[in-house]
């Protein structure tokens, strides 16, 4: 760590109480500083995060524009009230058109190609089909649609097809995003550490001595909320995620779900296909903040490629990487304000895209 006095000139500049400070540059965190300077021009709005640029999941997801699939609907039925599933089916509905007329279709390579989730299980698909109606019902509630969900076949698999979802380009939305921050006047401080908040006066306290001042605050920091905040009850989930080399005769071009959303895959431009997920085979373990690969799922993932989705032979990965999401105990994002001064919004659960810029705005909107 370099160590060196502030100058005057720097003392002008830094030395100063913000009027917003949000922690965390990823979806939520930036739409939250957007949203606020813009309702604010004269405000000095701040956002610090840990990274070299967004590091948690926001350019590190799938690309999924989606709102739910039949089998994660009967797996949330299990642990939360059907109110709150609709819910949070329209703030993903809701926040996914936000996310489009904010940033533009063409800026974030978004498509709506319609998706399909698949099933092997013949009791499985049995289930879901007797809730569609239920299912299409929640979707005309919350967002006013009609007949999302159908049963149908799709590549020899029976499948359920899915209205209106899209897929997008995660790190073109948040250039995006990020522009248009710049643009607004938003200042950004890159690879801080912050290691304790103080709550009442909005004090940071940085792992390089600084000390940084607020007059409000944002805490966006959805997986790594617990290691600032130990008594908010958010788990992170690692997810393993690949995108192959350009494959001929590529069958699965569209976006796809599998097993209550563990498993997810897409085609990628032309040619590329991407495949993620599946951390539900060892929960325990990708329970973590670190990122990486887990052999086992890996190993499960290329297993699940050949041998039921069955891509043409000789195909090879190009990338891979993990990312890290945050979850709450039933899956509902947290947006609570601690203060009148100090807002919390994480939680995502695995639906960041469709959630962040919407929850990102509300947080917003509760300082005002």
């Amino acid at each position: 760590m370099i160590q060196a006095e502030r100058s005057y000139w720097e003392s002008e500049l830094y030395d100063q109480k913000y009027d917003l400070i949000v922690i965390g540059a990823g979806l939520t965190g930036q739409s939250a500083a957007h949203f606020y300077k813009q309702n604010h021009p004269e405000a000095q709005v701040l956002v610090i995060d840990r990274g070299f640029f967004p590091i948690g999941a926001s350019t590190r997801n799938a690309g999924f524009a989606c709102f739910g699939s039949p089998t994660e609907h009967m797996a949330d039925l299990k642990i939360e009230k059907e109110s709150k599933i609709i819910d949070r089916i329209q703030r993903r509905f809701n926040g996914l058109q936000l996310l489009r007329t904010t940033l533009g279709d063409e800026n974030i390579e978004y498509c709506e190609p319609g998706a399909y989730e698949i099933f092997t299980d013949e009791g499985i698909y049995a289930k879901a089909v007797e809730q569609l109606p239920v299912f299409n019902r929640w979707l005309y509630e919350a967002a006013g649609v009609e007949g999302v969900y159908q049963a149908t076949t799709h590549n020899g698999f029976k499948a359920v097809s899915i209205k209106h979802e899209g897929c997008l380009h995660p790190g073109k939305m948040m250039r995006t995003l990020y522009h248009k921050n710049l643009e607004l006047g938003v200042e950004f401080r890159w690879q801080i550490n912050v290691q304790m908040i103080d709550q009442e006066q909005k004090i940071l306290w940085l792992d390089n001595g600084i000390e940084l001042y607020a007059a409000k605050l944002v805490v966006a920091t959805n997986s790594f909320t617990s290691k600032l905040m130990p008594e908010v009850d958010i788990k992170p989930g690692r997810g393993f995620v690949f995108v192959t080399k350009p494959i001929k005769d590529l069958e699965w071009k569209g976006t796809y779900h599998f097993d209550a959303g563990y498993y997810y895959f897409r085609g990628v431009g032309e040619d590329r296909f991407l495949l993620g997920g599946a951390r539900s085979l060892d929960i325990d373990v990708e329970t973590t903040m670190q990122f990486g690969t887990n052999a086992k799922i890996k190993y499960h993932l290329l297993e699940f490629a050949n041998n039921v989705l069955k891509l043409p032979k000789c195909w090879e990965i190009d990338r891979e990487w993990s990312g890290i999401m945050g979850f709450t105990p039933t899956k509902s994002p947290i947006m609570n304000a601690l203060s009148k001064d100090v807002v919390l919004v994480a939680g995502l659960s695995g639906m960041g895209v469709a959630l962040g810029m919407q929850l990102g705005k509300e947080a917003a909107s509760e300082l005002d």
